[in-house]
């Protein structure tokens, strides 16, 4: 065999090797590629199978985060493996402070479907009367502050604010009634028997009596505002009287020149003369113990005497003087009588003053 021949045939025999081998490579290939694909299968199995058990185990929750201060109001649903609301709320940046408020408790287990709500509240200073003191709210508006930390404003009442201080100011109003005293007026009339400068109580009258209707506001207890609604006098008042004397007091006795010509005295003709005992009495009601009137009837006045009818008949005329002239009572009519005036006795009425008379002799002229 000659060197071509022996080089033809290493060839062939190279390229029957190479064939043999890239057949045996192909199926080595294909086994890895068929192993490849059944790890793939196997791991997306078994991840489809963990994927359901953990989806199995999560829990779907709702959490709304709410703060009226500053108008947030979000809602957010998440679903977690577990543990307590506190350490889901912490997972999520979501951190309860003191003055926060929780729906449920911190330490409860997460449940599926929960629905937790964060309030976020603030300290705030409320006075209401004479009490202040600091609470927790999570109302921004002042009257829902105030129900929430236990106050319940009245439909009159006032609510002030001043930054974080609520001011519960109460406001209540009532119709009262008051009376009230009409003070008496006092009126002067003239008495012309009682003695000039002095004054003598005839009626004390009486006060009068007014009620008054209000309408009455009260702020925290105080009265603000007093209005007057109506008036009503339930007892009119009675004006006091008193009397003011007008009558001269009782003159001296005066010397009087007697004219007695046996038929007359003075000019008057009597028919009879009397020497008789004097004595004087007052028209005063204080000084004659509150007679005013005369056994006739009459108002006693000076110019009235008392006498005994059974001596001077009652309505007689007289004429009363002293023996000497040294005094004289002049003309008067015979219309009262006294217990005391008997006989030769006459009483001589004065407006006042009478008890400076004394007992005195006169003669009494019975005049026709």
């Amino acid at each position: 065999m000659t060197t071509q021949e022996k080089n033809s045939k290493r060839y062939e025999l190279l390229k029957v090797r190479k064939r043999r081998e890239e057949r045996r490579l192909a199926k080595l290939r294909a086994r890895r590629r068929n192993r490849i694909a059944a790890v793939v299968v196997l791991f997306a199995a078994i991840t489809i199978v963990c994927g359901t058990v953990f989806n199995a185990a999560a829990k779907e929750i709702t959490i709304t985060e709410i703060n009226e201060f500053t108008g947030l109001n979000e809602t957010q649903t998440v679903r977690t493996r577990g543990g307590s609301v506190e350490e889901v709320l912490a997972k999520r940046g979501l951190d309860i402070g003191e003055t926060d408020r929780l729906n449920v408790p911190a330490s409860k287990p997460i449940e599926d479907n929960d629905d937790i709500v964060i309030k976020r509240g603030k300290r705030v200073t409320i006075k209401s009367g004479s009490d202040e003191k600091v609470v927790t709210v999570t109302k921004a508006d002042a009257k829902d502050a105030l129900i929430e930390a236990g106050y319940i404003p009245g439909e009159l009442d006032q609510i002030n604010t001043d930054g974080d201080t609520i001011e519960l100011v109460s406001i209540s109003r009532s119709d009262e009634v008051t009376t009230e005293t009409i003070e008496r007026g006092v009126e002067y009339v003239d008495d012309p028997n009682l003695p000039q400068g002095q004054e003598k109580v005839i009626d004390e009258g009486q006060d009068g009596i007014k009620e008054i209707q209000h309408k009455v506001t009260y702020q925290d207890g105080e009265e603000s505002e007093r209005l007057v609604l109506g008036e009503n006098i339930t007892q009119e008042p009675r004006n006091k009287i008193i009397a003011k004397g007008t009558a001269a007091a009782t003159p001296a006795p005066s010397r009087s020149d007697v004219s007695d010509d046996g038929g007359s005295i003075n000019g008057y003709k009597y028919k009879r003369k009397i020497t008789m005992t004097a004595t004087a009495y007052s028209a005063s009601h204080s000084e004659n113990g509150g007679f005013a009137m005369s056994a006739m009837g009459t108002a006693l006045r000076y110019g009235i005497v008392a006498v005994d009818p059974d001596v001077v008949p009652l309505g007689s005329r007289v004429y009363v003087t002293a023996p000497d002239g040294s005094w004289s009572y002049g003309v008067a009519v015979a219309e009262d009588t006294g217990g005391a005036i008997k006989g030769n006795r006459i009483d001589l009425c004065y407006p006042a003053g009478a008890d400076s008379f004394g007992r005195k002799s006169c003669v009494v002229y019975v005049l026709e």
